[in-house]
């Protein structure tokens, strides 16, 4: 009986992760290059896409952390990054969104622009 019943429990987690992978957003076409959401560049394209799209929407929200980022190279040297990320709202839930940012790295002279953001759930 505990064999059978560790097999069940074994199949149920697999069966949850093969949901959890199913789930999880890719990216466009054309968006090639998988970018290091650990490094700090990229954890900051991520706290600019959560507080324009606070600001603009007058939403309480603080950045958590980004879990996906791809960029697509863009016209003028600049890239779009599409990426998914952690975001907390008013009463402290998490939510995950997908937000995709226009900018050229490095540039003082050229505005970053948020162009999408909308919640996956």
């Amino acid at each position: 009986m505990k064999q059978s019943g560790a097999i069940v429990v074994v199949a149920a987690v697999l069966a949850a992760v093969a949901l959890l992978a199913a789930a999880a957003p890719s990216p466009p076409p054309g968006y090639m290059t998988q970018e290091d959401v650990s490094s700090y560049f990229i954890q900051q394209v991520g706290k600019f896409a959560v507080n324009v799209y606070k600001i603009a929407y007058m939403i309480p929200m603080s950045y958590v952390s980004t879990s996906q980022c791809w960029s697509a190279p863009a016209g003028g040297g600049a890239n779009y990054y599409w990426m998914v990320l952690t975001a907390t709202n008013r009463s402290g839930t998490a939510g995950q969104y997908v937000s995709t940012v226009w900018g050229i790295p490095g540039s003082e002279s050229k505005t970053w622009k948020l162009l999408s953001f909308n919640c996956t759930k």
